[in-house]
């Protein structure tokens, strides 16, 4: 099977890039993949059957083209799997209803997987505090334990409380949308992914993610 990742950004695609093959087993034994990065979220266009805005390079402003455009291939081979956070959306329930329905804009739908990190990418960093200890030993141990697991709670400034030299104060009180903190979440991204335990991750939210790539592999 061969699986187009779709994903907000550069953090995504760092961690992305390090997990499948643990997740998948090697590249090309046998299944495949690519990863495409998009320039943060952005919302889903009003009319979803429309042509997107060139201009705007987000995920969900894009998606519903991009799953048509796939969907048009017409391969049983491949799998879309769009990967979003859940931000301060209230419901992720109904959020994943809205993505499920672009498939309804398509005349050919394609295979597809729809997954949300709850609230962030971060939970899944969080889902495993050994890991977080392993690259980070000066981790804040109170800020970890009082974290919980995959609740709506500020999960970056969370994990930056607790591992950032400094904390949120060093960082200063920037946006998550800002130059500095998309890099510092792609740093955060290149060191922990590569210590997580995958199986034993606590984030429900990562294990969604990954028994459900895992069964779109099934025959």
């Amino acid at each position: 099977m061969h699986f187009e990742f779709l994903v907000e950004g550069q953090a995504e695609l760092t961690a992305l890039s390090i997990l499948m093959n643990r997740v998948l087993g090697d590249y090309g034994q046998p299944h495949t993949w690519r990863i495409h990065k998009h320039r943060g979220i952005g919302r889903i266009p009003d009319d979803p059957g429309s042509r997107p805005n060139k201009h705007d390079q987000t995920l969900l402003h894009n998606l519903p083209s991009k799953l048509r455009a796939y969907g048009d291939e017409g391969r049983d081979d491949v799998v879309v799997v769009v990967l979003v956070d859940l931000d301060e959306r209230p419901d992720c329930v109904s959020f994943k209803k809205d993505l499920v329905g672009l498939l309804n804009y398509c005349q050919q739908q394609p295979k597809a997987l729809f997954r949300i990190a709850i609230e962030e990418l971060e939970a899944w960093f969080l889902g495993d505090q050994q890991a977080i200890r392993q690259a980070y030993p000066d981790a804040r141990q109170e800020v970890l334990d009082a974290y919980v697991q995959d609740s709506q709670c500020g999960t970056w400034e969370k994990l930056a409380e607790a591992i950032h030299p400094g904390g949120l104060t060093e960082l200063g009180q920037h946006g998550k949308r800002s130059v500095r903190i998309l890099e510092q979440k792609r740093i955060w991204a290149k060191k922990l992914s590569p210590l997580l335990d995958i199986q034993a991750n606590q984030s429900p939210s990562f294990r969604a993610f990954r028994d459900g790539v895992r069964r779109m592999t099934a025959p």
